[in-house]
């Protein structure tokens, strides 16, 4: 055989293997799973129709909780800020705790643990009180600084929409949709502020005038938001305002998964909906915000996609053990620096627990400790200390304070 021959075999046989890796790329970036979070805004873990509050109308996120997963019991482990959002935002862009993320250290944020994984990165949200060092690594990053106006949550979703449908899908994507509300000034589209009529609005069943003692941040902002003593008046109207804030949220996001589905994603798509934390909004304990560590701080957490069963679960979770969960979906090694712990054994039904204990701190003032029944919370604010026990089986809505009990000893 002449070596012109031998050359053009070699060339055949190049090709061909060239042909081949592309291919198995291509069907390695389609059984990769896309990984979309719905990550909103001072959203309380009770806002939501599906989980049992008849007053609230969430119809997209009902879905996800009819299709998935949900976890009752995450928590944002705490603060050193009265903006909330910022550390805990921090926390799941790191997957470290409260404790470190502030500590100057080597550490893969998220968004380059999936691009260094071939993942194409996408973010849409809040430009303030942010993981700003995460969010400028994503490969699309859009900032809104104003949550002002009543069109934020589909300004989110206009752009996460355009993404889907541009995308060619030659690569697996993570989505990181940051949407600025239900957090005040909680304004909504008309047609959703008229859904909810505030005289028919209840009023929660820890509703107090006041906060029965100095906790350390009695008089910041999200405290000032309303008149004190609080009223039921008042009260209402600012619930009924939050609602028609979730409600909106919740119809952007139907139209986000609705793409997802046009788009042939929704097969190899994980969906995971939470907030940031929770909120005290209408009277909880007398308060307004999220600057306690009281049981309406908590936001919700509900995965579905595929292979994700219906269920629910009441173990511990912390907001930072999502970075491992994704990158357990996404078949990515977990980086050295995340000390979260990823909660899909909960999910496949290998563990019940990840943790008998959860934690939860807040600034210098406030302290708190619950395994499955008890929570203890100790406060040291304006010269004097309190403290809190509830027994959560059968006060949920921490009401009856045990502390002074001598059984509760």
């Amino acid at each position: 055989m002449k070596p012109l021959k031998y050359l053009v075999i070699l060339n055949y046989l190049l090709l061909f293997l060239s042909h081949a890796a592309r291919a198995e790329d291509a069907a390695e970036s389609k059984q990769r799973m896309n990984i979309l979070f719905l990550f909103t805004d001072d959203q309380r873990w009770d806002t939501i129709g599906a989980l049992g509050n008849p007053e609230v109308k969430t119809p997209e996120i009902d879905k996800l909780v009819e299709t998935g997963f949900t976890f009752t019991n995450a928590y944002c482990q705490g603060s050193w800020s009265g903006a909330v959002c910022l550390p805990s935002r921090t926390m799941v862009m790191m997957g470290q705790s409260v404790w470190r993320i502030r500590k100057k250290e080597t550490r893969t944020l998220l968004p380059q643990a999936f691009t260094n994984a071939g993942y194409i990165t996408f973010r849409s949200g809040k430009g303030g009180n942010t993981c700003r060092a995460a969010n400028k690594l994503f490969d699309f990053n859009t900032n809104s600084g104003d949550n002002r106006h009543s069109n934020s949550s589909q300004e989110h979703a206009d752009r996460a929409i355009k993404f889907l449908q541009e995308h060619k899908g030659d690569k697996p994507f993570y989505m990181h949709l940051a949407f600025d509300k239900p957090h005040d000034p909680r304004r909504a589209p008309p047609n959703y502020m008229k859904m909810y009529d505030p005289e028919k609005i209840s009023l929660p069943p820890n509703f107090l005038p006041r906060h029965p003692f100095d906790n350390g941040e009695l008089y910041v902002r999200d405290e000032n938001l309303a008149p004190f003593p609080r009223t039921p008046e008042v009260m209402r109207k600012h619930i009924a305002d939050y609602y028609a804030c979730c409600s909106d949220l919740d119809n952007q996001i139907g139209r986000i998964l609705e793409t997802v589905k046009k788009r042939g994603f929704a097969d190899n798509t994980m969906v995971i909906f939470s907030s940031d934390h929770g909120l005290a909004v209408g009277g909880q304990h007398g308060l307004m915000g999220k600057q306690n560590l009281y049981e309406c701080n908590k936001p919700p957490l509900i995965i579905s996609g595929p292979g994700i069963p219906k269920g629910k679960s009441d173990a511990f979770v912390y907001l930072y053990d999502l970075y491992p969960t994704f990158c357990e979906m996404a078949s990515i090694e977990i980086p050295a620096s995340v000390e979260g712990k990823s909660i899909l054994p909960v999910i496949r039904g290998k563990q019940e627990k990840i943790r008998d204990y959860v934690y939860g701190a807040y600034k210098n003032s406030q302290r708190m400790v619950r395994d499955g029944r008890w929570k203890l919370m100790k406060y040291n604010a304006g010269g004097k200390k309190n403290v809190q026990l509830f027994d959560l089986e059968t006060d949920p809505h921490e009401i009856k304070n045990l502390a002074e009990e001598p059984a509760a000893a």
